[in-house]
């Protein structure tokens, strides 16, 4: 151990100048067992600062070593001994929060590397000092009982730092030196005498050069005392200067002071003169001509309702220069009171007239022609000349205004919920009558030819997608005038704006508020009041979808791409119509989603409910089918690519049914043949539709037909010539055992004799009798007319080739010298294959 403590300190910690402390071999850490041994060490950096570290230490080959792990001795929280009583070699370090497990040679290396560490952990770092559990109790005595005498810890020290390597340079000098003296080994007397000599040569010169030196030292302390005496001269004069400024720096403190007390004073007496300014143009603000026009106004008069709102402007003025302003406990103030109560009384008067005028207004609106949604454009001109009040009435009392929004909209929606009921029952009706028309086509199918009936189809979606541009043809102007009057009778964006600009003012940032952009909070408010006003717009919008989807299924796909394109056309951020067709575009999207799926469930599931020859299934046709109506639809369509990934799915689906139906227990059809007839009708499907993002597919289709045919050829031809296949399998069983190719024809039971029994078997005759069953048997499996009979005839026939051809190199390499012939050739049953072919 102490020759690879040496290798390792040399290699490893000498070029860093650290020093190994203690060092042990583990032989397994946390239960597994090392491939090459490992060490554990403990070393101490040579300088100070002094540094404890712990590394792992892993061994190369060709004794080489390198570090693994490094530990601080401050991170270490707890060593466990495992077991103090009983001798055991493991033991447990925690680093931070992971335990390490690991054990080491031997008991006593185990104790003496946990003491040494613990005697670190109590010099290096008695702050951190991790807990020690389960260690020998001597440890514990030496350290809380036993204070080693001053001599016994150096003697300690000394042992503990007793490996010293001497530097480079030193070893060069003492080499150079043993040079120069050139003694031999048994002369060590004379070269320590000769070293002594030059050791008291060396004393003397050093003694003589001292007391040579002692004139020069005497004459540099008087210098010093002297640079001492003219420091301290030179401090006395700083204190004078340090009191002198001091007094300076208090006067310059006054004056400061004294300074800003004038400005401040000068800014008072600026601000109340402002003050007193805008409060005495307030005063003369308001008028008694504007009282008199408030107390006799008669809103339903156009003149007297631009009176009121040129007399609320200027009680705006006398608000706003009064609000909060201490100014108005002033008798000329007082004496104005007047007005406030002049105004409360007129903001009564006009809540109760909009309150009315909303009601009435709703009435205008009574005659509705079909499928069309009536214009408030008359409703809105009415309304209009209140405009200006509405804005006064949200600085002067928004709690008030606020009401006046509320009354707006619950009286509005109503009308809303009106139209849009008998729009919506007209739109609903629309669609049960095309569906109505499409099942009485359906019930005379008979009479009509497929493109009658494509016809047909193609006819309804025609009528359908009228009636849904008819839908967003009549909401979408609605909806954007109702938006554009809300935002400019009640000055949704005045307030906004005033805001906006006063944060550009103080901060330089006109585009948010509060960390949200203006746009964003406008479109907030604007959302606020159209929501509650339209509740009843996304329940309508999803009857109408459902409908259309009753009655087809299919219409679901007319609606997404209409509602998509319509969806990735630019429109206004702002329009509340363009978030509601949003919504509505997300509902139409999972009700699409759902019927690819119910789509899919429907193209993997397969029932069979008796015993049958399954051929061709027919979810096959279905999804031919579907495909070309659903490419209809979306022909020229922006968002292929949600259906492109339903392809996919639907084309997963079709191969889980066809997975299904080939083990099936009911079907009569061998596996492979089940699966390489609806393959390869899965690839003639997706050949002829011809869509891009399903090449991938075709491919797998193509591969799983190829596949199955080979399968079911390997499965149906099986071996032919059975018991020729039995002969040669035990000679190539011999042959790996060590028989020679050529000696095979020595053993009794593979002897030329015993080959032509076999052969003999196996007329040419019985061969072509057997190949016709197989060919019966082959078309009894296919669909009847299948072109598939051919191909798999002609990979059997490849496969029975194959198969003769092996027993012919066989029987060359086994019978050289006399090779047995079978009773056919290749080129005979070429003919047998041929004129089965054309015999059937």
């Amino acid at each position: 151990m102490n020759a690879i403590r040496s290798s390792i300190h040399r290699q490893l910690f000498q070029p860093e100048d650290e020093r190994v402390a203690s060092i042990i071999c583990i032989t397994k850490i946390d239960g597994k067992r090392k491939k090459h041994p490992t060490y554990l060490a403990i070393a101490l950096t040579a300088q100070h600062p002094f540094s404890v570290r712990i590394y792992t230490i892993k061994a190369e080959k060709e004794d080489s070593y390198r570090k693994k792990e490094t530990w601080q001795l401050k991170d270490i929280r707890m060593v466990d001994g495992i077991n103090p009583r009983r001798g055991s070699e493991d033991f447990i370090i925690q680093h931070n929060e992971k335990a390490f497990r690991m054990s080491a040679s031997t008991v006593e290396e185990k104790d003496s590397f946990v003491l040494q560490l613990q005697k670190l952990c109590r010099k290096y770092v008695p702050f951190q000092m991790p807990e020690f559990v389960n260690v020998p109790l001597f440890i514990e005595e030496n350290a809380a009982d036993m204070e080693l005498p001053e001599d016994i810890q150096d003697a300690h020290e000394d042992h503990f730092n007793e490996y010293q390597p001497i530097s480079a340079k030193e070893e060069a000098d003492f080499r150079k030196l043993l040079a120069a003296c050139n003694f031999k080994i048994d002369e060590t007397d004379l070269f320590h005498q000769k070293l002594t000599e030059q050791l008291h040569l060396l004393d003397g010169q050093n003694v003589q050069s001292i007391m040579v030196s002692e004139n020069s030292v005497n004459q540099l302390l008087k210098i010093i005392d002297h640079s001492l005496k003219n420091e301290e001269k030179l401090q006395n004069e700083l204190d004078k200067c340090d009191s002198m400024l001091a007094t300076v720096r208090d006067s310059v403190e006054l004056i400061e002071e004294k300074d800003s007390l004038c400005g401040v004073e000068k800014k008072n007496k600026e601000k109340l003169r402002r003050e007193l300014e805008d409060f005495i143009q307030a005063l003369d603000t308001v008028t008694d001509n504007h009282l008199r026009v408030l107390q006799d106004a008669n809103i339903s008069d156009p003149s007297s309702i631009a009176r009121c709102s040129e007399a609320a402007r200027a009680f705006n003025a006398f608000h706003r220069g009064r609000i909060a302003r201490p100014l108005e406990n002033m008798s000329a103030y007082k004496e104005r009171a007047v007005v406030k109560e002049s105004i409360n009384l007129f903001v009564d008067r006009f809540m109760s007239h909009l309150t009315a005028l909303f009601h009435n207004l709703n009435d205008l609106t009574d005659h509705q022609d079909h499928l069309i949604i009536p214009k408030q454009s008359q409703r809105f001109h009415a309304l209009a000349p209140l405009s200006e009040l509405i804005s006064w009435l949200k600085g002067y009392a928004p709690h008030v205004y606020a009401s006046a929004v509320d009354k707006y909209v619950q009286t509005t929606k109503i009308l809303y919920r009106r139209l849009f009921d008998r729009f919506f029952d007209d739109v609903v009706g629309e669609v049960q009558r095309v569906g109505s028309d499409r099942k009485f086509n359906s019930s005379n199918l008979s009479k009509h030819s497929h493109d009658t009936t494509f016809a047909d189809n193609h006819v309804e979606q025609a009528e359908l997608t009228k009636l849904i541009e008819t839908v967003l043809g009549e909401l979408g102007p609605v909806v954007e005038m109702e938006q554009k009057f809300v935002v400019r009778f009640f000055h949704i964006t005045a307030d906004l704006l005033n805001v906006a600009e006063t944060t550009s003012q103080g901060s330089g940032d006109s585009g948010s508020m509060g960390g949200k952009s203006l746009e964003k909070v406008l479109n907030e408010q604007v959302r606020g009041v159209m929501a509650p006003l339209f509740d009843s717009l996304i329940p309508h919008l999803d009857k109408f979808c459902k409908a259309c989807c009753k009655q087809n299924p299919n219409n679901v796909l007319l609606l997404f791409v209409i509602l998509s394109k319509k969806a990735l056309a630019p429109s206004d951020a702002g329009s509340y119509f363009a978030v509601t067709f949003g919504s509505l575009t997300v509902l139409i999207k999972r009700q699409f989603d759902a019927y690819m799926e119910s789509e899919a469930q429907m193209l993997s599931d397969v029932r069979i409910s008796k015993r049958v020859r399954l051929g061709i299934l027919p979810s096959l046709p279905r999804f031919s089918e579907f495909v070309r109506q659903t490419e209809k639809v979306f022909e020229g369509a922006d968002r292929r690519t949600d259906l492109e990934k339903w392809y996919a799915h639907l084309y997963r689906a079709v191969c889980d049914g066809i997975s299904k139906a080939s083990v099936n227990p009911n079907s009569k059809s061998p596996s492979s043949v089940v699966r390489l007839e609806n393959y390869h009708e899965l690839y003639q499907i997706l050949s002829e539709l011809k869509i891009s993002c399903l090449d991938a597919q075709r491919k797998a289709a193509k591969k799983e037909k190829d596949d199955n045919i080979d399968a079911y050829v390997r499965e149906s031809l099986g071996r032919p010539l059975e018991k020729i296949q039995i002969f040669f399998d035990n000679v190539q069983l011999a042959t790996q055992r060590g028989l020679k190719m050529d000696e095979v024809s020595y053993q009794q039971q593979f002897s030329r004799i015993e080959l032509k029994k076999v052969i003999s078997q196996y007329p040419a005759k019985e061969v072509k009798k057997g190949l016709e069953q197989l060919y019966k048997k082959v078309e009894k499996h296919l669909v009847d007319g299948s072109s598939l009979v051919q191909v798999v005839w002609r990979n059997m026939q490849d496969q029975f080739i194959k198969q003769i051809g092996s027993y012919q190199q066989l029987m060359a390499d086994c019978y050289p010298s006399s090779r047995p012939e079978l009773e056919f050739s290749i080129q005979d049953v070429l003919q047998f294959f041929s004129e089965i072919a054309q015999d059937h």
